[in-house]
């Protein structure tokens, strides 16, 4: 069976609106506009134009840290980058190079308690 990786695709669209206004000059016209803007009673007479969708890029998608939930509860996924893992090391006064699984699994461990205690 061939493993699948994740992806996320970005897509792009530009939305353009055109205010209607009565101006003795450009700039006269954009500060009205910019006035009819900011109210939100302002924009009823004025022209909208969206452009497609457009692929813009593609990526792997790796998150660091993920959950999934079942009838037994919960379950977490640690993934961390190449800069998370300097911050775990760096905090553990270890070197990358050296982290264990359990080196991993002590700082996300710890991490909630503290987020825990400082709660309370």
């Amino acid at each position: 069976m061939k493993s699948e990786n994740r992806f996320i695709s970005y897509f792009q669209s530009v939305i353009t609106i055109g205010i209607m206004s009565r101006a003795e000059n450009h700039k006269e016209a954009e500060k009205k506009s910019l006035e009819t803007m900011k109210n939100s009673d302002g924009v009823n007479y004025c022209m909208f134009e969206q452009t497609p969708f457009e692929l813009t890029d593609t990526e792997s998608w790796r998150p660091e840290f993920e959950a999934d939930m079942s009838a037994d509860g919960m379950s977490f996924r640690f993934n961390p980058d190449d800069k998370t893992k300097n911050v775990i090391a760096t905090r553990l006064g270890k070197d990358v190079a050296v982290l264990t699984d359990r080196d991993y699994e002590d700082f996300v461990k710890m991490s909630i308690e503290m987020a825990l205690q400082s709660n309370h």
